[in-house]
């Protein structure tokens, strides 16, 4: 009987050690930077300059065709790109985040259509933010 309470005892114990713990989840720890990041960027840009819209992803429930898509424009982005580290982070963080999360932004933007519509690079900031405050809570 003390043989197999000890058993049990082990196996419990090993559960608990290997469960995986939210805060130590890479995803959610990305997009934490990622927020942080468009945090510094707001700071530095106005209006400025303009890009695609991706309100309709964002309202489809910021799913990976959201991250994928402003990840392609930040990263394609020229004006974006001349700036500096603080945008560059982000982009690196995105992309971080895309890979921990096993997304495969090459089929999943295959069936993202392009928008017509382009908006001011804050909008698409606040976007990031929302959205990644939306996967962190868990909401798909």
């Amino acid at each position: 009987m003390e043989m197999i309470i000890l058993l049990l005892l082990s196996a419990v114990a090993q559960l608990v050690v290997t469960a995986p713990h939210p805060s130590t989840d890479p995803a959610r720890f990305s997009l934490n930077h990622i927020i942080e990041e468009v945090h510094k960027c707001n700071k530095t840009f106005a209006n400025e300059f303009f890009v695609e819209d991706v309100e309709e992803l964002v309202d489809a429930g910021c799913k990976d065709g959201f991250f994928c898509k402003v990840h392609n424009i930040l990263k394609e982005h020229e004006k974006f790109e001349e700036t500096k580290k603080d945008k560059l982070t982000l982009v690196r963080h995105l992309k971080a985040y895309i890979t921990n999360s096993n997304m495969n932004c090459t089929e999943v933007l295959k069936t993202v259509k392009k928008s017509t519509v382009s908006r001011p690079i804050t909008v698409l900031l606040e976007n990031i933010v929302k959205c990644s405050r939306r996967r962190n809570l868990g909401v798909k």
